[in-house]
C-alpha cells in the first residue's frame, strides 16, 4: 500500500511518509541511495502534553475512532500500526492501563510502544 493511500485511509496529515518502491531521500528531500523497502507514515497526534499518560490515552484513541479497518487492512496485509508514547518521568514511576483501553487499541488493530525517559 502506498504511503498516499495511508494517509487517504487515516485521514490525518504526516510527519514523515515514504512509499515502498520510491527513491530514498533526507529531511531536505535531497535523494539518497536506495529504495525504501516498505510504506511507512508517522501522524504526530500531540506534540506535547503534561499530566497523567493513561487520562491522555482515551482522548488520543478518540481521534481514531472511525479509522478501524484502515489499520485492519495494514494488519491484514502484514503491515504494523503502533501508537508511539514517549514519557518523561522524575524518579520511579508506572502506569496501569484500563481493559477498555487496552481493548480498543486491540479493536484499532494498533500496537502500543511505550518510551520512558528519566
Amino acid at each position: 500500500m502506498s504511503a498516499d493511500a495511508l494517509i487517504q485511509k487515516i485521514g490525518l496529515q504526516p510527519e514523515i511518509a515514504c512509499s515502498v518502491g520510491s527513491r530514498r531521500a533526507n529531511p531536505s528531500g535531497e535523494l539518497l541511495d536506495g529504495f525504501y523497502p516498505t510504506s511507512y507514515c508517522c501522524f504526530d497526534m500531540v506534540r506535547e502534553g503534561f499530566g497523567d499518560f493513561t487520562e491522555a490515552l482515551a482522548p488520543l484513541l478518540d481521534q481514531l475512532d472511525g479509522k478501524e479497518d484502515a489499520f485492519r487492512q495494514i494488519a491484514s496485509t502484514g503491515g504494523r500500526s503502533e501508537l508511539y508514547v514517549g514519557v518523561f518521568v522524575e524518579g520511579s514511576s508506572g502506569f496501569t492501563l484500563t481493559g477498555a483501553d487496552i481493548k480498543r487499541l486491540a479493536e484499532l488493530s494498533l500496537e502500543l510502544s511505550v518510551e520512558v525517559y528519566p
